[in-house]
């Protein structure tokens, strides 16, 4: 199924108690305002709680020339453009994990500083088409939304209360769903096992 922003906010406001809904999201209604106004940092938010598969992506990262001002760290690379939230350095070998750290360098840019090179991130990419998003994404979403546009929408913090609670389970739903799509082979012995 595909989504829209406005179906989005429909489904948000139905979460609110609130049957009358928009017929587009550019509206200048009060309803509509007051979403657009939290629809992205709701959205920013839902997808740094969970690692989504429809927004994970690959990238090498480049160095940046400039030696990491943390001393434990021997490279420092750009942060990508579209990385919204860094999720993992891949490992050489398998069932190591690579240390990093997101910082800022001297001069203000967000960085990634780790000990290997070259480094390909795993991360959440920042997604603003609708149309890519699954639909336990945007359960959690018009979920989350409706927590956030509560107060001002219906002024009623119980109703506030009650979405928080319902977008925590739904997020929880989902992670569970999320995690029984592919498939990742896991060693077939343990680590302490070789140390015997």
């Amino acid at each position: 199924m595909n989504y829209t922003k406005s179906k989005i906010f429909n489904m948000a406001l139905k979460n609110l108690r609130i049957s009358v809904g928009l017929q587009n999201a550019n509206q200048t209604d009060k309803n509509a305002v007051v979403l657009n106004e939290f629809y992205d940092c709701a959205k920013e938010q839902v997808l740094k709680d969970f690692d989504w598969n429809f927004a994970n992506s690959y990238r090498e990262l480049s160095l940046t020339g400039n030696i990491p001002q943390n001393p434990k760290f021997l490279y420092e690379f750009d942060y990508p453009n579209d990385c919204l939230f860094a999720r993992e350095i891949i490992p050489y070998e398998d069932n190591e994990i690579v240390e990093f750290e997101v910082a800022a360098n001297a001069i203000g840019h967000k960085v990634i500083n780790t000990n290997i090179t070259p480094a390909v991130l795993r991360y959440t990419k920042l997604v603003n088409n609708e149309a890519y998003y699954n639909t336990e994404f945007v359960m959690a979403l018009c979920w989350y939304l409706a927590f956030l546009a509560a107060p001002s929408i219906t002024g009623n913090r119980a109703i506030q209360n009650d979405c928080l609670g319902v977008y925590t389970s739904m997020l929880a739903k989902a992670k569970s769903m999320n995690a029984s799509e592919g498939y990742i082979k896991t060693p077939d012995k343990c680590s302490w096992f070789d140390i015997r």
